[in-house]
């Protein structure tokens, strides 16, 4: 996928996967596949017929969880065809200890899902050193009374609503923009940590990009940067998060195997 415009993908099952779309992501230039899928048509063997292997942890999950991990994992299959020529076999993607996405060698990417669809996101390592993708369906008035001092400041709100947004949407793309950012630092710092330890500090509208900022005593102790930039998109229902970029001067610093 060397074009930059977006393509629709052949549907493989039209009962449990719905439409695919594979696109080069305008704003960050990693692949980008987002396909829809029917929770209610689920039924274990589809694992098979879409060619995605079942961990043992997720053949104990729920039948949700297991829809869910399939159809992300599917998506993946998709998204790792477009880096390079690969066989089948090399496109499984794992699942580490920590319910962590374990990738092919030289490639870094992420997985999303929410409310029957699946996102992920994939680059080469030579490209991205992080990468970290998040979907989340806008959250309810009464979502954001319950999360709202959780996951922002009060700093971060004034920011986004000033500039236009509503509480349901500044709060729903705070959310996913630091759930981006968990996702993409992770393999490096092996640390779970909270959104208290990253801040919006910008919000671009127009470019549809906003800056987090990591405390200076994280950020210090893992030896990382302190600013990050997320692309974000909006659709009717739902909004999109993807942090990605290269740790500039820091060869040194690499996901941990």
């Amino acid at each position: 996928m060397q074009e930059a415009a977006a393509k629709i993908m052949p549907r493989v099952d039209r009962q449990f996967i719905g439409k695919v779309h594979s696109e080069v992501h305008a704003g960050t230039g990693v692949c980008l596949v987002t396909c829809e899928f029917d929770l209610a048509s689920y039924q274990p063997e589809l694992f098979v017929e879409l060619g995605v292997a079942m961990p043992e942890s997720i053949a104990r999950s729920v039948p949700k969880r297991q829809a869910e991990f399939l159809a992300g994992r599917y998506a993946a299959a998709l998204a790792l065809q477009h880096l390079a020529p690969v066989r089948h076999q090399d496109v499984q993607v794992g699942i580490g200890e920590k319910r962590n996405p374990l990738w092919p060698t030289g490639v870094v990417g992420s997985i999303s899902h929410v409310d029957g669809m699946a996102v992920c996101a994939v680059s080469h390592t030579a490209d991205k050193d992080y990468l970290g993708i998040d979907v989340e369906v806008v959250m309810s008035t009464r979502v954001c009374r319950e999360v709202a001092r959780i996951v922002s400041t009060r700093q971060e709100r004034e920011l986004l609503c000033g500039l236009g947004l509503s509480e349901r949407v500044a709060l729903t793309l705070i959310f996913s923009a630091k759930e981006s950012l968990f996702k993409a630092l992770y393999p490096s710092v092996r640390d779970y940590f909270g959104f208290e330890v990253a801040e919006v500090t910008e919000l671009h509208l127009e470019e549809q990009t906003l800056v987090l900022t990591l405390t200076e005593r994280f950020a210090a102790g893992h030896k990382l940067p302190q600013d990050y930039q997320c692309q974000f998109t909006q659709g009717e229902h739902w909004i999109q998060s993807v942090t990605c970029g290269k740790f500039h001067g820091r060869a040194n610093l690499k996901a941990v195997p």
